[in-house]
């Protein structure tokens, strides 16, 4: 993400910190890939040959996709991956770019921020009630939404670390998210 520097040993930790947890993210969610496929080829076996079924595999598969797509946020953003609408950051050109583009992760951050806080009293809700789902395996709805409320922490994190990297770097030596 950045060079790591002696004068900001403080930022090489934290952009560490963050491309782990991001990391870590993106490993869960490609766990969560394999298991929803497995219970998919599950649920069909049975379908198919013992006229059975799991009751299970729709909604589970809901709270899987949720969770990969949440919990790879970070790491997408870490590797440049979202998408972006470069029409104007383009045309900018040193300190104006660098003036937007702290801007817009600021902006994002904010956003990410109050999705964090959201999701967390979502969960807390959930959890103080006792809520769960209207389905056959009754399952609690605070865990599906604590691991929406940990892929926002790591998205969230990664914004930050990538924002301080920005703001505390030179202006030549200024990291881009295609660099990231």
């Amino acid at each position: 993400m950045v060079p790591a520097t002696s004068s900001r040993p403080w930022l090489a930790t934290l952009s560490r910190a963050a491309e782990r947890l991001s990391t870590a993210g993106a490993v869960a969610s490609g766990v969560m890939f394999v298991l929803m496929t497995l219970l998919t080829l599950a649920e069909v076996m049975l379908r198919t040959f013992f006229g059975s079924s799991t009751l299970i595999a729709s909604e589970y598969s809901g709270y899987a996709l949720s969770g990969m797509i949440y919990l790879a946020m970070g790491f997408t953003f870490k590797e440049g991956a979202h998408i972006r609408i470069t029409f104007l950051r383009e045309r900018l050109r040193g300190a104006a770019r660098r003036a937007m583009e702290i801007f817009c992760y600021l902006f994002a951050l904010v956003l990410c921020g109050l999705s964090c806080r959201f999701t967390f009293d979502l969960a807390m809700s959930s959890y103080a009630r006792n809520l769960t789902a209207y389905t056959v395996a009754e399952t609690p709805l605070c865990v599906p939404q604590f691991i929406l409320f940990a892929g926002m922490c790591v998205f969230t994190f990664q914004i930050a670390a990538m924002l301080l990297a920005l703001a505390t770097s030179p202006l030549e030596e200024r990291p881009s998210q295609e660099d990231a």
